[in-house]
């Protein structure tokens, strides 16, 4: 399993009045830090995105066990979890100096437009070479 780690700093435009981060942030950075996974494996999101492949969330949720404060050097560290025919979960944990500050999943789809109708999705199988890459 490879993991991979995003390094950020939690600043004030992410926090709230009291310099604890904001939650929908975490979100925020749970999906960068999956496009930069992909990006280190050697996977361009925008070229998925040219060839019409898109990997939109199904379902994402979070446990927070304490917060993240103003100024605070944090680590996202991120792997894939499970692979299904045609979904993937990517778990995430948030770590400042080792210490866990939350962990989420996300569950994404492997889609293309839908033929008969382009405002739909339709999922298809997650190439082997994808698998392979970030596995």
């Amino acid at each position: 399993m490879k993991i991979f780690r995003m390094p950020l700093r939690i600043e004030w435009g992410k926090c709230d009045a009291a310099g604890i981060t904001f939650y929908p942030n975490y979100f925020t950075w749970f999906d960068a830090a999956t496009w930069r996974m992909f990006e280190e494996a050697g996977i361009s999101p925008y070229e998925l995105h040219a060839k019409g492949v898109n990997i939109p969330i199904a379902d994402a949720h979070a446990r927070f066990a304490r917060p993240g404060l103003l100024g605070d050097h944090v680590v996202v560290e991120s792997h894939v979890a499970e692979w299904r025919d045609r979904f993937f979960l990517v778990r995430h944990r948030m770590l400042r100096d080792e210490e866990p500050l939350l962990e989420g999943e996300e569950l994404r789809a492997w889609v293309i437009a839908h033929p008969e109708d382009p405002r739909r999705f339709k999922t298809i199988a997650i190439p082997a070479e994808v698998i392979a890459a970030l596995s």
